[in-house]
């Protein structure tokens, strides 16, 4: 059996490792072995949350329904990810549904959009922040509800897409990280999805 002595690098390395393990049950992906989390400056770790995986959550945020004036419903659908990392941040192409209350007419549309990465240290949720709508695009819309849509569809998006969230780490899970001495650093888009940085804590474990 193995003695972790206070303050020996053992300890710190299995705690590291005890926190990645903690955090694996969020990543069906990540090695089994948390030891191998990559160990970077002043002994911080992180782990990816895979591009599929992040496909997948954010699948489950859809659809989203909302009225447009109060005229038409608009469903936003489909949502199609890809990775930002030169600007750390996501795009999304999403399809649309307009439907006219009265007559019950359906327009197809898509829509084009990308937002930063917000991570919430209160409730453990990693958010989309700064929702920036680039393209709208309705092309079997009348033309006497197109200023509508161009007007009007971009800024209801972003209002209701604006802190949804993307995913979420459990409070036991976080109560644990922290109880092992480590904290949740930054999140950022890579190549291959969002990287989650466990920071050591001063003075913790």
């Amino acid at each position: 059996m193995t003695v972790f002595h206070p303050h020996s690098s053992t300890r710190r390395h299995s705690l590291g490792a005890l926190a990645g393990m903690v955090l694996a049950g969020l990543l069906p992906a990540l090695p089994a072995c948390a030891s191998r989390l990559p160990v970077g400056e002043g002994g911080a770790r992180s782990y990816t949350l895979p591009s599929a995986q992040l496909q997948e959550l954010i699948g489950k945020r859809f659809p989203v329904r909302r009225s447009l004036s109060g005229l038409i419903e608009l469903t936003l659908l489909n949502p199609r990810l890809r990775l930002l990392p030169e600007t750390n941040r996501l795009g999304t192409q999403i399809d649309l549904s307009a439907a006219e209350k009265i007559m019950g007419t359906r327009y197809a549309g898509a829509m084009d959009l990308d937002y930063g990465i917000r991570f919430d240290a209160k409730d453990g949720r990693i958010r989309m922040a700064d929702v920036h709508v680039a393209k709208v695009d309705f092309p079997a819309v009348p033309g006497e509800y197109q200023p509508l849509f161009t007007r009007n569809a971009p800024r209801l998006a972003e209002q209701l897409l604006d802190g949804m969230v993307l995913h979420e780490i459990k409070p036991e899970q976080l109560a644990m990280v922290n109880g092992l001495g480590f904290r949740v650093g930054e999140v950022r888009v890579t190549r291959e999805g969002l990287r989650v940085e466990l920071l050591p804590v001063l003075g913790g474990p």
